[in-house]
């Protein structure tokens, strides 16, 4: 039976949350705790855990830990099947799954309407969702950190079509639904009105705790090495570290290339590596959450390549981490795109054109040659994050609003 009245307090309604450790997982785990710790009473719905990977983390299959306190925070998980392989219609299914449980928990009473209801969107069905679990006359807040349509249009992920004008119709419906719509970039708020999204669109940036990510030298000798470290996706264009590692073992360099990270294309990208014969790059998994500034200070360089298609319609959150660690990092973007407008605004990074094996590896054999530019390049993401994204900051920005201030 359906509860008959709203719980007090905010819902954060997400299909990633915490122990998943890259990706939206710890970002909502993060504005949760936050919240919770400054007299917002915040409850959390969302999927068993999975991500990266295509199947439920092993303590989590039972449902044993459905109902759970995580950091101080009450998280309900829900049950769901996690498809495997690629594409849209995975992704879309996923979203639908997460969408049904969660209407069938709510009509049971299990979830409870709220008056603030918070939903984080890689996938517009949670958007959704998030307006069935809102209080009428509440206030729901969607987070969108990408844009559905634009990344299938860009990556050919739908293939066009009536299948593609359905999905921008649903998420032009659905956050014209919502009360305010939070978005990482100016960039992204053009595209969301160019989409006739009407709903007030404001920009929060990424945050960074600049007190656990700082500047820590590496002291391993030996060559250069090179880091990239996240998802293994389609829209991170990862064939380019390849075809640079390429370039680089013909040229006969010592700079060692890392690939730190799992996903739906890692299978594919180690078979592509052995046919290649590279013998310059590693495959190595992600570190724990606890070694987070260990693991940026491994990377002398990092790289941040991406598809070009999708590259408007979704922001590698990655580089605040990056530029809070006082590291360098090259990446790919095309002239006017959001990464080379940042790269010319903050001097923190270097970017080249994407799918220009030739360039990267130029720009990567530059940078390792000169270890003074390095560390102005850091000092400079230090610098800039220190002013923009500093976590406090950013979540009290957030915090005023969820209560329309």
């Amino acid at each position: 039976m359906a509860a008959s009245s709203p719980a007090p307090g905010a819902l954060f309604v997400t299909q990633y949350y915490r122990p998943e450790w890259i990706g939206s997982g710890p970002y909502c785990g993060d504005m949760a705790e936050w919240l919770n710790a400054h007299s917002i009473d915040v409850r959390v719905v969302t999927a068993r855990p999975h991500y990266p990977s295509d199947a439920v983390f092993a303590d989590y299959r039972s449902g044993a830990r459905d109902e759970e306190i995580v950091d101080g925070v009450p998280v309900t998980r829900l049950s769901n099947r996690v498809l495997t392989g690629g594409g849209a219609m995975r992704r879309m299914m996923t979203g639908a799954g997460f969408l049904m449980r969660g209407l069938l928990e709510l009509s049971r009473g299990r979830v409870r309407r709220r008056e603030i209801v918070v939903s984080l969107c890689p996938s517009i069905l949670t958007v959704i969702l998030g307006i069935a679990m809102t209080r009428r006359r509440g206030r729901h807040v969607a987070i969108i950190h990408d844009i559905e349509s634009g990344l299938a249009e860009g990556l050919g992920i739908m293939g066009g079509g009536a299948l593609l004008g359905l999905l921008r119709w649903i998420e032009r419906a659905a956050l014209n639904r919502t009360d305010l719509v939070l978005v990482l970039s100016e960039n992204m708020r053009i595209q969301l009105e160019e989409r006739d999204v009407t709903t007030p669109i404001q920009v929060l940036p990424i945050w960074i705790d600049t007190d656990a990510i700082y500047p820590c030298r590496n002291e391993t000798a030996g060559p250069i090495t090179v880091l990239y470290s996240g998802n293994f996706g389609k829209k991170q264009g990862l064939r380019q570290i390849l075809d640079v590692a390429k370039l680089l073992q013909h040229a006969k360099s010592d700079i060692r290339l890392v690939l730190r990270g799992e996903g739906r294309e890692a299978e594919a990208l180690r078979q592509t590596a052995r046919e290649l014969g590279l013998r310059n790059v590693e495959f190595m998994p992600l570190l724990p959450p606890e070694r987070l500034n260990e693991a940026l200070a491994e990377g002398d360089i990092h790289l941040v390549p991406q598809n070009p298609q999708g590259a408007d319609f979704a922001v590698p959150s990655k580089i605040f981490a990056i530029m809070a660690a006082g590291r360098p990092f090259i990446a790919t973007a095309e002239p006017g795109s959001l990464l080379s407008r940042m790269c010319e605004e903050t001097g923190a990074f270097a970017c080249v054109p994407p799918n220009d094996p030739q360039a990267f590896a130029e720009a990567l054999l530059a940078l390792a040659a000169n270890r003074t530019r390095r560390d102005e390049l850091g000092a400079r993401g230090r610098a800039h994050v220190l002013e923009r994204h500093a976590k406090p900051k950013v979540l009290r920005d957030f915090a005023n609003a969820l209560h329309g201030r």
